[in-house]
């Protein structure tokens, strides 16, 4: 009725505010079926990730054909990170870093580094599959293929598995240079020569696994970018 300037701006807010109420209720519908899977995957060992993770690209592809508002390239390439970062977590909180530049429990430590090895293999070839499958029912229509930039969505994760690569590295040198047993005695005159050319050896090892000790990041942080120099050292060192 005062025929105010502020009206025609309010009535649109007003519009815009149902419009996205009623896409995030739409969206909520569609997120919450992968709320079982996502629970799994949150209780899951590394080794239990793989066989979860088909379930949860099939949901995906499921939003992206039948959603209304979520099925957009940003939304479902974000969604597809968000897995990505859950598997590195989940993987990440069985490896411990500690055991494996102390040289304990070596086997176990080489056991979770494989098996999230294994996990961040799965998760892109699940979703090579699915990419495939997707492109072949929607063959004749672009706009829905699964064309994502995929270092995008797989960029930390190949981080990680290389990370993990690498920690297997530092186990195998762990049993080589320093195992947990006493050296054996080596007889006849070049006896304490050998062991002291083994104990300097065993020595100059535990320098470089001192220097990965006192990096002032974790070394699972994928967003470390310095781990690539760091370790090159290291291995640089070994190998002499």
């Amino acid at each position: 009725q005062a025929k105010s300037t502020y009206l025609a701006p309010f009535e649109n807010l007003h519009h815009m505010i149902q419009e996205e109420a009623m896409a995030a209720e739409d969206n909520l519908k569609f997120l919450t079926s992968l709320e079982e899977p996502c629970k799994k995957m949150a209780k899951a060992t590394a080794k239990e990730l793989a066989p979860i993770l088909p379930s949860v690209l099939h949901l995906i592809r499921m939003i992206w054909n039948t959603s209304q508002n979520y099925n957009t390239p940003e939304r479902i390439t974000g969604l597809l990170r968000k897995v990505s970062n859950e598997i590195i977590n989940r993987c990440s909180a069985e490896i411990n870093i500690g055991d494996i530049l102390d040289g304990d429990n070596v086997e176990v430590s080489v056991g979770n580094l494989k098996d999230s090895i294994a996990a961040g293999d799965a998760w892109k070839e699940a979703f090579l599959r699915t990419r495939t499958a997707v492109g072949k029912r929607h063959s004749k229509n672009p706009a829905m293929r699964w064309d994502f930039e995929t270092a995008s969505i797989f960029a930390h994760i190949d981080a990680f598995v290389q990370r993990c690569k690498d920690l297997l590295e530092v186990c195998e040198a762990q049993v080589q240079f320093a195992p947990k047993l006493p050296l054996p005695v080596f007889g006849g005159s070049k006896g304490p020569e050998i062991t002291k050319s083994f104990t300097d050896i065993q020595g100059s090892f535990l320098k470089l696994v001192q220097g990965l000790r006192g990096l002032d990041y974790r070394i699972l942080d994928v967003k470390a970018t310095n781990w690539h120099d760091d370790y090159n050292v290291f291995k640089a060192g070994v190998k002499d």
